[in-house]
Order: structure tokens, then sequence, then C-alpha cells
């Protein structure tokens, strides 16, 4: 603006400068001068339109180069804001990202973590079943092993005990012959009415079909059983007691009068068990004649009586080095069998030999198989057999 007011200011200079020159000037001359100087103004015109345009057109290239500048900084400013938000929104969001990220890894982490615990427990489940698997084989071969141990065993002490029957028997025939001819003689008087002996021949072979008996038992209670139902073919009386501690519990009785407790209510201190305690207390057999010196302690036991001249025996069940049960006989009853006294000794001395076998047999079957849950009854069922022996295996209380 200020250029174009101090061209305006020339003009009017130069303007008055040609008027007073067209004063000075003819008529011709201020034709020719008016010419030139329309000539002139027209150029100067023309200039000054020129210059005028260019001026302008300079101070709109201004305006708009400043308009421009103003525009491009507020596009910058607006990209720069922009440009910060994108930023931080895409701050935002790689952060977002890298959680995302993480916490997809550390998922991927935990699942890889569970899959091999998993895959691990699955190799120990698998390594601890074929373990099993191959100590189950093992134990069961070695049952096998046991199982076949015994049944050899079983057959050589049953061939043993008949090869040795005769020799005891022949011997025990001898005694019991002399044992019959000493009783003949006491009782002259009633010497016509005493029997007869069974043969030899008749004993050994009863004895032998015992032994063959008890050895082919499979359960515990079904050997004293056996024992009690044998020596009752043997001697007059016979009875089966079982060793609880220090008392003794009766377990089957034989030929005994109806004014003796049953077995099952028989249970009696070693003290007053007599003989039958003294069996128990030393391991060894002991026998007793009603008669005789009683100062001992090795008299009759508590649960029967006997009359004068009586002979009573007790012989003691050994299983595994322990005395577990005790076989009684006396004569008082009937007239026992020839040699009852030694066949009551050897039922009594194989039935120990059985029944370790069958409780060998059963720990073996314990190692193999697991043991079943025991039921307790709340109501007492009597003696049991302290050979660890469930129910099942046939122990149970005593016969009625």
């Amino acid at each position: 603006m200020r250029d174009v007011m101090g061209l305006e200011d020339t003009v009017q200079q130069q303007g008055e400068q040609l008027l007073q020159r067209i004063r000075d000037l003819s008529e011709p001359e201020i034709r020719a001068f008016v010419s030139d100087m329309l000539t002139s103004a027209a150029k100067e015109r023309a200039g000054v339109l020129d210059e005028t345009r260019r001026l302008a057109e300079d101070e709109q290239g201004r305006a708009v180069r400043d308009e421009s500048a103003r525009v491009r900084d507020e596009v910058e400013q607006a990209w720069a804001a922009k440009f910060r938000e994108a930023s931080a929104a895409a701050e935002e969001r790689l952060a977002t990202a890298s959680a995302a990220a993480e916490e997809r890894r550390v998922a991927e982490l935990r699942d890889a973590q569970k899959l091999a615990h998993r895959q691990l427990s699955e190799k120990v489940t698998n390594v601890r079943a074929e373990g099993q698997r191959v100590l189950e084989a093992a134990v069961e071969a070695v049952g096998q092993e046991a199982g076949r141990t015994l049944a050899i065993r079983l057959e050589r002490q049953r061939e043993e005990a008949e090869r040795t029957l005769v020799a005891e028997l022949e011997g025990a025939a001898v005694a019991a012959a002399a044992e019959t001819e000493l009783a003949v003689t006491e009782a002259t008087a009633v010497a016509a009415a005493v029997p007869l002996p069974p043969p030899t021949d008749d004993v050994v072979i009863r004895v032998r079909d015992g032994i063959r008996r008890l050895g082919r038992v499979s359960r515990l209670t079904d050997a004293l059983d056996a024992l009690g139902e044998l020596a009752g073919h043997e001697a007059s009386r016979a009875a089966v007691l079982i060793v609880e501690g220090d008392r003794v519990r009766g377990w089957r009785f034989t030929a005994f009068e109806p004014a003796v407790a049953p077995a099952h209510e028989v249970d009696l201190k070693l003290a007053e068990a007599g003989l039958v305690g003294h069996a128990v207390v030393t391991g060894a057999t002991h026998s007793w004649v009603s008669d005789a010196d009683t100062a001992s302690g090795d008299g009759a036991p508590a649960f029967t009586a006997l009359p004068v001249g009586a002979r009573a025996l007790a012989v003691p069940v050994v299983v595994g080095g322990q005395v577990m049960a005790v076989l009684y006989g006396d004569d008082a009853g009937r007239e026992p069998a020839a040699a009852w006294r030694a066949s009551l000794e050897i039922l009594a001395s194989h039935a120990g030999q059985c029944m370790e076998s069958l409780t060998a047999a059963r720990t073996a079957q314990l190692v193999s198989h697991e043991m079943p849950a025991v039921v307790v009854d709340d109501h007492d069922p009597g003696p049991t057999l302290p050979f660890g022996e469930g129910d099942d295996d046939g122990v149970g209380t005593v016969p009625s």
C-alpha cells in the first residue's frame, strides 16, 4: 500500500510540472507536447498499471503466501496433533497388543505345562502299572513255586509219617499188649467180660487213614475237627482245646457225658487245666493216672472228672514251634482202642505239621492277593484260632 501512495505522489508532481510546461508553450507546441504527453502518459499509465498490477500481485502473493503459511502452519499443527493422537493410539494399541500377546504367551506356556504334566503323569501311571504287572507276575510265580514246594513237602511228610507209623505202632502194640495183660491180671473178676484189643493191623490202618485224612484238609478248622474225630476213635473220650495266651478254650469234645459242659463253654486258665495246661507250658506230652500222686499239679483238667485208675493223656499240637492246641484223651468211658495213647501222639504230631503247612500256604497266598476286609460282629462268637486265618478260610467259632 505504501508503494501505491508513493506512486500517486509522483504522478501528481509530474502532472504539476507538465501543467507548468504547458503554460510556457505555444499551441502547436502544446499540441505536440500534449500528443507527446498523451503518448508518454499512456506509456506511463501502462507502466503504472503494470507496476500497480505487479505490486498488487506481489501484495496478493504475500497475502497468499502468508495465508498459505498460516494454513500450512494450521495444517501442520493439525497433522501434528493428529499424528500425536495416532501415535498415542498406536502406542496404546501396541501396549494392548503386547499385553494380549503376553497373556496369550502365558496361557500357551500354562497349557504347555499342563500338557507336559499330564503326559508325565500318564508316563508315571504307565510305569507304575507296568511295575505292578511285573510285581504281580513275580509274586504269582513265587506263590506258585511256594505252592509246589508245599505240596512236595506235604507229600514227603505224609510218606515219612507212613514209614515211621508202622515202626512206632509196633512198639506201641507191644506196650499195649503188656498194659492189657496187666489190666486183665488186676481185674480177674471181670476178665471174661473184657474184649480182646483190636489187631495191630487194624490200628495201623486206622491211624494211617487218619494221617491221610489230615493231609487232605485245606483249612485249619477242618484239621482241628478231623483231629478231634480221629482221636475219638482211639480214646474213650477225646477233646481238642485251643490256646489263647494264658488260657485254653474248648474246641471239640467227643464221647463226654452230658453232664460235662459243651466245648464252647469251656474257658480255663492254664493253672486250672491240669495236665492240659502243663502240656502247653512245657510243649511236651503229659500223662496222668487218677490215683497217682497229684502234688505236681498234673491232675485232671477242671472240665471233667476221672474215676480212680483212669489214665489221661495231653499231647501238644505244635505249629511253627508254638503250642497252638492240645489233644486230650482218657480211658474213663468205653474201652479204648489198643495203643490209643501212641495213636493220639502220632495224630497230634501230624496235625501240627499239616496246620503249619496250611499256615505257610496261607501266608504265600496273602503275598499275592489283597487281604479281604474283616467284618467284626458285636456279639462274642466264641474262641477263634490264633493262626491269623480269616473266616473265609475256615476259621470261625468253636463248634457247638
